[in-house]
């Protein structure tokens, strides 16, 4: 366990050190949480930036992969948060990549992509934002069996209409938010950011949620 020390001025201001400040993921502006339990212990969690919203999405997954390792205790919180940590910066350097590759014109309308062109959509632009999609999203789509594609379009108008409705998982630079969406058995997501200014949206990756874990893990 690595111990910081932390000092606080006379107005009870604390600055954190470099070190813990890219231990959290921290900008400007974020708030922590101290969590004191029965005994006087002090537990540290980031409100409003990657951590705790990415926890909602990938936790469960991440313990299961720990203690398959036989990671435990001490062991298991600090990597929790180290994983956790990683993958909130995959997704930041996703929302750059696609980003990129939109200004560069390697990017489609939704309805555009071929997997969903066999579906017979007839479609144009309708909402308040345009829903966009990098090669990497393409790839994704075209592993999708087609009674999972046929959820699609529906999930694509909605964000076209209100993207901010979902669930954020927020990286410590980009507006990141998930969409969940059934299909059988399985729980699936639609990863996307949004450009807001630009009103546009960016699909980064679509899938099962077990195997965009494993996508993710991949790349970091």
């Amino acid at each position: 366990m690595e111990t910081y020390r932390v000092k606080v001025g006379a107005k009870g201001e604390i600055v954190l050190p470099v070190e813990l400040q890219e231990l959290f993921g921290l900008v400007a502006d974020d708030t922590l949480d101290l969590c004191v339990d029965s005994e006087g212990k002090v537990f540290v969690r980031t409100a409003e930036r990657s951590v705790r919203p990415l926890s909602d999405f990938f936790e469960d997954l991440i313990v299961s992969d720990l203690l398959a390792k036989g990671c435990s205790g001490d062991c298991l919180k600090n990597k929790l948060l180290e994983r956790k940590l990683k993958l909130s910066t995959v997704l930041d350097r996703l929302s750059e990549e696609a980003h990129r590759a939109h200004k560069n014109g390697q990017s489609i309308k939704w309805w555009e992509a071929q997997a969903l062109t066999s579906l017979g959509i007839q479609k144009g632009h309708k909402g308040l934002y345009h829903v966009m999609i990098t090669t990497r999203g393409v790839h994704d789509l075209v592993v999708l069996r087609k009674e999972e594609l046929r959820e699609i379009p529906a999930v694509f108008e909605s964000l076209e209409q209100d993207p901010f409705a979902f669930k954020r998982l927020r990286g410590p630079y980009y507006e990141t938010y998930r969409v969940s969406f059934r299909s059988g058995a399985k729980e699936h997501r639609v990863i996307y950011t949004v450009f807001a200014e630009e009103n546009l949206i960016v699909i980064l990756t679509v899938g099962a949620r077990e195997v965009i874990y494993d996508r993710l893990n991949g790349i970091a």
